[in-house]
């Protein structure tokens, strides 16, 4: 009797296992149950500016808690719409790297609502030696040379967008290694007012970009403009001559006026020593010694 129930034990153990193992291995191999949405992404790399296509776009699945915020559900929602920042191969196209539609396509979809983009001379080294790309930012720098030969320099515009170089204005455009040659032309995203200053900084002095870090948005105080002083330099000093006098003015006394015809001659004395005086008593003439 204990023989048969230690075998009915055994039997039962064995048979929980068998049942345990089976329902493992069940949701083990069974297919999971996903939460899948259809999103839009894009069929080929789509490069800033480009409008878009249908055939530029295609739908991916993704789990419903990674749909990023921003993603598009239906591609009709995409077409016609430009590209502001490029969208790779692939990638889940979002509303934060298009522009609005009926916004254009090229340059002027890269112009946000309220902005201007214009355009400034630049070289080699107005330029930062070509480090200055679509998407960077700036401050621009504006030198005045006065008639005197001095110079002064001050920043007219600080964390201004760069939106072309050239015209390139795709920031992950790969440039060619064997081009040589350099844009000069540097495309800024601005205001009304601060296009107005950079135009009028165009015609009376020179201008200079100056790279700042994506990350650094602050916005200094303005200040007085730097001078040749601030940097040590006076102006030197060149030795004042005396003051030449004129020679005084000699005095020429004036001639006497010409009579007028028929006036009579008033005559000078003239003192030549004694002279004899006849004088005339009746008939008795005598003479006097006058001095």
């Amino acid at each position: 009797m204990q023989r048969h129930r230690v075998l009915v034990a055994f039997g039962i153990a064995w048979l929980s296992a068998l049942v345990l193992s089976w329902w493992v291995y069940q949701r083990s191999t069974a297919p999971e149950v996903r939460d899948l949405v259809s999103v839009v992404a894009g069929a080929q790399a789509l490069p800033a500016g480009k409008r878009i296509t249908p055939e530029d776009l295609k739908l991916v699945s993704l789990e419903r808690k990674d749909v990023p915020n921003g993603a598009f559900l239906k591609i009709a929602d995409v077409v016609d719409r430009a590209v502001a920042v490029q969208v790779a191969a692939s990638e889940v196209v979002l509303s934060g790297k298009l522009t609005a539609k009926g916004g254009g396509e090229g340059m002027t979809a890269l112009i946000e609502p309220g902005m201007r983009a214009i355009s400034v001379q630049v070289n080699e080294i107005s330029g930062v030696s070509g480090f200055v790309q679509p998407g960077t930012r700036v401050d621009v720098l504006f030198t005045r040379l006065f008639s005197n030969g001095d110079a002064a320099t001050t920043t007219i515009l600080q964390n201004v967008k760069v939106v072309a170089y050239g015209r390139q204005f795709d920031p992950a455009a790969r440039v060619d290694p064997r081009d040589t040659s350099r844009p000069t032309v540097a495309t800024l995203l601005v205001s009304q007012e601060q296009a107005e200053k950079l135009v009028l900084a165009g015609q009376r002095g020179r201008i200079q970009l100056v790279l700042r870090n994506a990350l650094d948005d602050q916005i200094s105080e303005p200040s007085d403009p730097i001078q040749s002083t601030d940097l040590g330099i006076d102006e030197p000093r060149r030795p004042v001559a005396a003051p030449v006098r004129p020679p005084a003015p000699v005095s020429i006394p004036a001639a006497a006026p010409a009579p007028l015809p028929g006036a009579p001659v008033t005559r000078q004395p003239v003192n030549a020593g004694p002279s004899v005086v006849r004088v005339y008593r009746g008939d008795k003439l005598t003479e006097e010694m006058v001095e």
